[in-house]
């Protein structure tokens, strides 16, 4: 995996289009208080539409989950915020993992902390986690999403992704192939 842009010591700074400076950077372990903060700090509709289901807390389980990437088959960028150098909060995570019976493929999600949605991190993310996932011979991604989550298949969608399939509780699976020019073309 050398030559890889997307690695361990991978750091971009932002703005969005609210002047809030981030920092794109790979999830550690060390992350899980920040992932746990930021959960808390999703509303109940933005856990729904993550989760696809109501949840108040994550297991310590999911948190390992979460937060202990191989970065291969299981790769996470997280957005923080900085004030002199040191991290204070967590505002959005973007992940894929790798599908084991069809490698090629992966199931991705985005989630942004409320108060940050709309500001293009989204955008951002989506485009990062394209690239990484090209980087490692990922060629499609996958996802189930709310059909009355727009935002989020509004973002999918500019990226090229199309539905699949709905099922009788709103529930689309959509997916969006990975090509060359398409993660170039990202912001």
């Amino acid at each position: 995996m050398g030559g890889l842009r997307f690695h361990a010591g991978y750091r971009e700074y932002r703005k969005l289009r609210s002047g809030v400076s981030v920092l794109l950077r790979l999830i550690r372990a060390s992350d899980a208080p920040l992932l746990l903060h930021g959960f808390h700090r999703l509303s109940p509709e933005s856990r729904y539409r993550r989760f696809l289901a109501y949840r108040r807390s994550l297991s310590p389980t999911e948190v390992e989950h979460f937060t202990r990437c191989d970065g291969v088959n299981h790769f996470a960028l997280a957005a923080v915020t900085q004030r002199d150098g040191e991290i204070e909060e967590g505002i959005g995570t973007a992940r894929f993992v790798r599908l084991a019976k069809e490698p090629v493929a992966a199931d991705f999600a985005l989630t942004v902390i409320d108060e940050y949605q709309g500001q293009g991190l989204g955008r951002l993310l989506l485009a990062r986690l394209l690239r990484a996932a090209a980087e490692r011979g990922v060629r499609e991604f996958r996802s189930t999403v709310l059909a009355e989550n727009t935002p989020m298949l509004a973002l999918a969608r500019s990226f090229g992704a199309a539905d699949e399939a709905t099922n009788e509780r709103g529930i689309l699976e959509m997916v969006l192939p990975i090509t060359r020019a398409q993660p170039a073309a990202c912001p």
